[in-house]
């Protein structure tokens, strides 16, 4: 049987606003506001390229739609729903676990027997976090394991659907990271590139044995202000026992480039 040696709650909570919806008697606006109108004319774009659903949510005042009924890319406007279907399953005081069982004796420092970390979905489990789960399984007397580290993933039950067709043209996008219930750091990984001493370095955070870096950055001798957006660009490489990340641009000498983090297939703890 396995037994808990200790697990640390990682909770987040969340604030949810009630939305009222506009009743029959409230004056209803097919017009956007005169600022809103000022912004679409000074970028050159249409009214029909807005939607939107202004609903007074004390009762007064006018109720405004504009092209509320047609059909367009909500983007981020999706985590509404996921939120307010989290907040009716889970409730507002929800706390993700993040726990290690064992099945075996600890004696003397050394655990005899497996070590299981069990993920319970916390979407924000970084690595600071994971020290800090380490530093607890230390602090409980565990500084030896004499059997696997097993990462236990099962508690999301995710259907068999087709992977989300993304139309941004980059599958490393970081929101594209498939649901994990062992999600750590976002399932992501930074890199960050820097001029020194006539020599380009690149490093990936966090180092992980399976994404080589091939670096092709050349280093301008010219000294000066360091540019905003670094001409540095990153191609993943999939390969048979890996990946390899194929960095290519320019970098002023002693100016660095951060990027930002990439969904990589072996990213995973």
């Amino acid at each position: 049987m396995i037994g808990t040696l200790r697990h640390l709650s990682l909770g987040i909570a969340c604030l949810f606003l009630p939305v009222a919806l506009a009743t029959a008697a409230t004056p209803l606006r097919t017009v956007a506001p005169e600022g809103v109108q000022k912004a679409l004319q000074n970028n050159k774009l249409p009214t029909s390229s807005l939607s939107l659903a202004l609903i007074p949510l004390t009762g007064q005042g006018a109720t405004t739609l504009v092209n509320a009924d047609a059909q367009v890319n909500p983007a981020s406007t999706m985590k509404l729903i996921t939120t307010y279907a989290a907040l009716e399953l889970l409730g507002p005081n929800h706390q993700w676990k993040t726990e290690f069982h064992t099945d075996g004796p600890l004696r003397d420092g050394t655990l005899h027997g497996n070590l299981y970390l069990k993920g319970g979905g916390d979407p924000k489990l970084n690595m600071e976090k994971l020290w800090l789960l380490l530093r607890d399984l230390r602090a409980n007397g565990v500084t030896t394991v004499t059997g696997d580290l097993v990462l236990d993933r099962s508690h999301f039950r995710a259907p068999d659907l087709p992977e989300f067709d993304d139309d941004g043209g980059d599958k490393n996008k970081p929101f594209l990271v498939a649901p994990d219930s062992l999600l750590v750091n976002l399932k992501a990984v930074r890199f960050i590139a820097r001029a020194d001493s006539g020599k380009a370095r690149v490093a990936a955070e966090p180092p992980i044995e399976t994404i080589r870096i091939d670096n092709q950055l050349r280093v301008l001798k010219e000294t000066g202000k360091c540019p905003a957006w670094p001409d540095v660009r990153y191609n993943p490489v999939e390969e048979f026992d890996g990946v390899t990340v194929v960095v290519t641009g320019q970098l002023t000498e002693g100016c660095s480039a951060q990027r930002r983090p990439r969904r990589l297939a072996c990213a995973a703890l």
